[in-house]
């Protein structure tokens, strides 16, 4: 192999890499928005196991890019999540969601967005939380 199809195959392979590159971001980025997605369907759960093993109500705001899992009757705060340092350009819709000690829902849903998409997590009247 000669220095001059070293040349030639490396410039293919640049240019073949700076049209996939806008793609690949945009593969990225759905990774991102499903994962995100995907942890706040998993601590919509969590604050409804909360709220059966406490025997009191919790509840879920979102605001922004985080949302907090909050205990409703002293303001106890479970657990708090900011995607911006993990997942940036993550964004949440302004929603609370309140699950009783028997489980049960205020029903609501949740969009996770970002420039690329929109991932809806919807939580039912018995409580069951479920990503669309």
């Amino acid at each position: 192999m000669t220095l001059l199809e070293l040349m030639v195959g490396i410039s293919i392979l640049s240019i073949l890499l700076l049209i996939a590159w806008p793609k690949i971001g945009q593969i990225s980025s759905g990774y991102n928005l499903r994962a995100a997605a995907r942890e706040v369907a998993t601590d919509l759960q969590f604050a409804r196991l909360l709220a059966v093993k406490e025997n009191r109500d919790f509840q879920v705001s979102c605001a922004g890019s985080s949302y907090q899992v909050v205990r409703v009757s002293d303001g106890f705060v479970a657990k708090s999540r900011n995607f911006t340092p993990d997942y940036p350009g993550i964004s949440i819709t302004n929603t609370s969601v309140t699950f009783n000690s028997r489980g049960n829902a205020s029903t609501g849903t949740i969009s996770v967005s970002n420039p690329y998409g929109t991932r809806n997590v919807t939580v039912g009247s018995t409580g069951r939380v479920k990503m669309q």
